[in-house]
């Protein structure tokens, strides 16, 4: 599972007390989203054949003025290493003391590469402030995954640097950098999968897309020309894991679709 962070209450607390999602919260029921143990967790994604979640770390502090949360990823990393598999949140405003924490991240810590948010740092995936966290992936050889999708209810947060066409400069100014397109670029999602097609080293998954419009682009290019660029992502704890396993399972793929989607993809993606 390439998009899951846990469902325990520190991790709930993570979304519900952050200014981003303020408006989420007013107009969802997320905030009643019942809290479970760490150890509970570990067991769900067990029973549902899960063998790795990519806990994603996210860090927007200079724009919204709040904690990172790359602790509670090194937390689940530590306390279950055999399953968690950490990505560090990255604030390109922290320029190249961000960069520096980055590195010793991934050579201190074990994170195992960067997550990134473009429309909650204010900026585009190809602005300048990214570069030298996209050159360091590079020299470090490991990848980095990208969220360019639409969340609900947030008004704080432009369109425009979300749409996944800003990825294909990077992708073309950084052949060796392994890029995952995050939440299938919803609504662009044409654009998304033209640019998973034409570079080599960028990957997509479709977490919350499936049943928004526009949604049978995604499944049609992932069951054909890119199914063998796709990666399986739940977005717990806003679709819970079982439900994003039982709508994947009913997705109209070969068994050969399947096994690439939920496995051998992932494992290319990661460099394994």
């Amino acid at each position: 599972d390439f998009r899951y962070r846990p469902s325990t209450r520190a991790s709930l607390d993570s979304f519900i007390r952050h200014p981003v999602y303020r408006e989420y919260i007013k107009l969802t029921p997320f905030a009643a989203t019942p809290a479970k143990s760490l150890e509970a967790c570990v067991e769900e994604l067990r029973s549902l054949g899960i063998e790795k979640a990519v806990y994603t770390g996210r860090d927007c502090e200079s724009t919204y003025a709040y904690p990172a949360s790359n602790d509670l990823v090194l937390e689940c990393m530590r306390a279950c290493p055999d399953l968690f598999i950490g990505f560090y949140g990255f604030d390109p405003h922290k320029k190249m003391n961000g960069v520096r924490e980055f590195r010793q991240a991934v050579e201190r810590d074990g994170m195992r590469g960067a997550s990134i948010e473009p429309c909650m740092a204010h900026i585009r995936a190809d602005d300048a402030l990214y570069y030298p966290l996209y050159t360091v992936c590079c020299e470090m050889n490991v990848p980095v995954i990208i969220t360019a999708g639409l969340s609900p209810f947030m008004p704080d947060v432009s369109l425009d640097p979300m749409n996944p066409i800003y990825i294909d400069n990077v992708a073309r100014d950084f052949p060796e950098l392994r890029i995952l397109i995050s939440h299938g670029g919803y609504p662009w999602m044409l654009e998304a999968v033209a640019v998973t097609q034409r570079n080599s080293n960028v990957y997509l998954d479709f977490s919350t897309c499936i049943g928004k419009p526009q949604a049978q682009t995604l499944i049609e290019a992932a069951g054909s020309v890119i199914s063998h660029k796709v990666l399986f992502s739940s977005a717990n704890p806003f679709v819970e894991v079982s439900r994003a396993v039982t709508a994947f399972r009913s997705l109209p793929f070969t068994p050969e679709v399947m096994e690439r989607i939920s496995r051998t993809n992932g494992q290319a993606f990661l460099g394994l």
